[in-house]
C-alpha cells in the first residue's frame, strides 16, 4: 500500500512539472526596461504574454532566470503582479483639432487606466504634454507628477484643440524631449505614451504656421539619445512612420496604428494591462567594473528568453580587466621606454668616443663654452694628443674643440684670394674683420 502511495505522489509530481512546462511552452518574453542608475545593481522590467498575445501575469521569482554576458547571476529583488512597485507614467498627446475623437477616448479612459494599476500594485503618478507645432502645456506647470486620477482627468478634459490636420506634421520630437525634464521620482520606472495623428517635425522643416524648426535638436537621433539617458520606455499610438517604430524599438516599448482598425480606447487599455502585468527584477553585475563596455542580459522563462543590454557609462580604467589595462598602459609604457632606448641607438652609431675604458664611466657630456685642447696631453687621462684631435686615443673621451677663427675665402674688398687666417688683404692691404 506504502509503494502505491508513492507511486501516486511520483505520479501526481510529474504531471504537475508537465503541466508547468506546458504553461512555460509558447511564451514570449519581453525585456521592456533596463536601469542601470543604480550600477553595479541592475533592474529590469520585464513583460512576460501567452502564444495569443496576452499578458502573464502569475509567475513567481523561481520561473525566471537572469544571465549577464553568459554569466548566471542571482535575482535579488522580485515584484510580480500584485506587489507593490513604482511607475510615473507622462501621456505625450497631440491636441490639434484632427485628434478630437482621441481626447474624448482618453477622457472615457483615464479613470480606468488608472484604476487597473492600482489594483495590480502599481503605485503610479500620470503627468501630461499637450503639443502641436509647439509645446503647449506641461501638468503640473512645476513638472511634478499627480498620484490623483481623478486630477489627471480634468487636465484632459481642461483640454483645447486648435489647429492641425492629419498631413501637417507635429512636434512630437519636442514634446518628447520636454517630457523628460519633468520631476520624476527616484528609482521608479517612467513609461511615456506619445498619441498622435502626424508625423514628426524636424530640423530644417519649411515654417508651419509661424513656426520655425530651426533647432538642432529636433531630430530622430537627438530624442533617442535624450530618453535613452532618462530610461524611458516609450508607448507610441501614432501613424506608421519609421521614427515612431524606431523610438519604441530602441525604448522598448510597444506601437499601435492610430488608423489601424482598434478602437482607441482599446489600444489605452491594452497598454494599461501590460504595464500593470510587468515584472521587475533586480541583480548584482557579475563584472562591477567601470569600464565603459556594453552588457548583453538574457532573461529566460521556461524555453522563452528576451534579449537586452545596458552600457556601463563610466570612462575605461585599468581595473576593468587585464586586456583593457594592458591597452591603457601601453602608451604610457612606450612613453617611458623609449627616450632610453634612443639614447642607446644614439651612442651606438657615435662611436668609441662613448664608449668606456678600462672600467672607466662615461664622460659627461661637455659643458657649454668648449674648451681650447690644440696639443698637449688629455685632460681626462693624460695621454700625449695629436694636435687639434677630436678624441684622446688613449681613454676614448670626447675632446671639446674650439670653433676656427672666422676666416675669407676671398677678400670682400677686391677679390683677391686670401691665405687661411688672413687679417689683411695681400693685394688691396684692406683689414679683414672678424
Amino acid at each position: 500500500m506504502k509503494k502505491i502511495r508513492i507511486l501516486l505522489v511520483l505520479g501526481w509530481l510529474w504531471i504537475l512539472s508537465a503541466a508547468l512546462a506546458i504553461a512555460h511552452d509558447g511564451l514570449a518574453v519581453h525585456l521592456v526596461q533596463v536601469d542601470a542608475s543604480s550600477y553595479p545593481e541592475i533592474t529590469l522590467y520585464v513583460g512576460v504574454t501567452d502564444a495569443t498575445g496576452q499578458p502573464v501575469g502569475n509567475l513567481q521569482k523561481d520561473d525566471f532566470s537572469i544571465t549577464e554576458d553568459g554569466k548566471d547571476v542571482d535575482i535579488t529583488d522580485f515584484a510580480g503582479v500584485g506587489d507593490v512597485r513604482s511607475v510615473d507614467i507622462v501621456f505625450v498627446f497631440d491636441t490639434t483639432t484632427s485628434m478630437a475623437q482621441e481626447v474624448e477616448g482618453m477622457k472615457q479612459t483615464s479613470i480606468a487606466f488608472a484604476t487597473k494599476l492600482e489594483q495590480t500594485g502599481r503605485d503610479y503618478c500620470l503627468g501630461l504634454v499637450d503639443f502641436g507645432d509647439v509645446i503647449n502645456r506641461v501638468l503640473k506647470g512645476d513638472g511634478t507628477l499627480t498620484d490623483n486620477a481623478g486630477e489627471f482627468r480634468d487636465w484632459i478634459s481642461s483640454i483645447r484643440l486648435a489647429g492641425g490636420g492629419y498631413d501637417i506634421p507635429e512636434n512630437s520630437l519636442g514634446a518628447l524631449q520636454e517630457a523628460t525634464q519633468m520631476s520624476f521620482r527616484d528609482a521608479t520606472q517612467k513609461i511615456f505614451i506619445l498619441i498622435t495623428d502626424a508625423p514628426p517635425h524636424h530640423f530644417g522643416d519649411p515654417n508651419d504656421a509661424n513656426v520655425s524648426f530651426d533647432d538642432l535638436t529636433i531630430s530622430l537621433g537627438y530624442t533617442l539619445q535624450t530618453l535613452m539617458e532618462a530610461n524611458v520606455t516609450v508607448y507610441v499610438v501614432a501613424p506608421n512612420h519609421q521614427d515612431f517604430r524606431e523610438i519604441v524599438q530602441e525604448t522598448g516599448g510597444e506601437f499601435y496604428n492610430i488608423h489601424g482598425d482598434s478602437d482607441f480606447t482599446d489600444i489605452i487599455d491594452r497598454i494599461g494591462t501590460l504595464i500593470s502585468q510587468q515584472y521587475r527584477l533586480t541583480y548584482v553585475s557579475p563584472r562591477p567594473t567601470y569600464d565603459g563596455t556594453r552588457r548583453d542580459i538574457r532573461v529566460i522563462v521556461g524555453e522563452s528568453t528576451g534579449t537586452g543590454e545596458y552600457l556601463e557609462k563610466h570612462l575605461l580604467n585599468i581595473r576593468s580587466n587585464w586586456l583593457i589595462g594592458s591597452i591603457l598602459l601601453t602608451p604610457l609604457l612606450l612613453a617611458l621606454a623609449l627616450p632610453p632606448v634612443l639614447t642607446q641607438v644614439s651612442d651606438r652609431h657615435r662611436g668609441p668616443e662613448m664608449a668606456p675604458v678600462g672600467g672607466a664611466d662615461l664622460a659627461p657630456a661637455p659643458s657649454p663654452g668648449p674648451k681650447v685642447v690644440p696639443k698637449g696631453t688629455c685632460p681626462h687621462c693624460g695621454h700625449p694628443l695629436r694636435a687639434r684631435a677630436k678624441f684622446c686615443s688613449g681613454c676614448g673621451r670626447t675632446l671639446a674643440i674650439a670653433p676656427a677663427p672666422i676666416g675669407f675665402v676671398t677678400c670682400p674688398h677686391c677679390g683677391n684670394t686670401l691665405r687661411p687666417q688672413a687679417k689683411f688683404c695681400s693685394k688691396c692691404g684692406q683689414r679683414l674683420e672678424r
